[in-house]
């Protein structure tokens, strides 16, 4: 029994154990790809549109999913953010860096598409009836 005890105390001790990140910041970290995969996808679907002369509504609605998954984008990356920063001094590794880093960057690109798509409703003037 005294083996067992010794084997986990080697296991919680090592290397692998302290740098695995907690299932929530997996899940955080998935959630933000998720969504910056879906907004680069309707900016894709929006720029095909406007290239093949869509309607002026389905463009627009392309336009509001685009500016929702925006700011879904940049909470969820902020909460990522201060979940690497609070890794990273409970932890003291500077592993957890790069994810802040990696977090602002998608925070700068979240705020780009949402004034982007804000703008571009602005410009069309709210609400298009057709």
């Amino acid at each position: 029994m005294k083996r067992n005890l010794t084997t986990a105390k080697k296991i919680s001790q090592s290397k692998v154990w302290l740098t695995a990140k907690p299932l929530l910041g997996k899940l955080v970290k998935w959630t933000v790809w998720t969504i910056l995969i879906l907004n680069l996808s309707v900016v894709i679907l929006y720029i095909a549109g406007s290239y093949q002369k869509a309607s002026d509504a389905a463009q627009l609605t392309l336009v509001r999913i685009c500016l929702i998954l925006s700011l879904l984008l940049i909470i969820s990356s902020v909460y990522g953010f201060f979940m690497d920063i609070y890794y990273l001094i409970r932890r003291h590794q500077a592993v957890y860096l790069v994810g802040i880093v990696g977090y602002i960057v998608i925070i700068a690109i979240g705020a780009i598409l949402a004034l982007g798509a804000a703008f571009i409703i602005g410009a069309a003037g709210g609400n298009l009836q057709g």
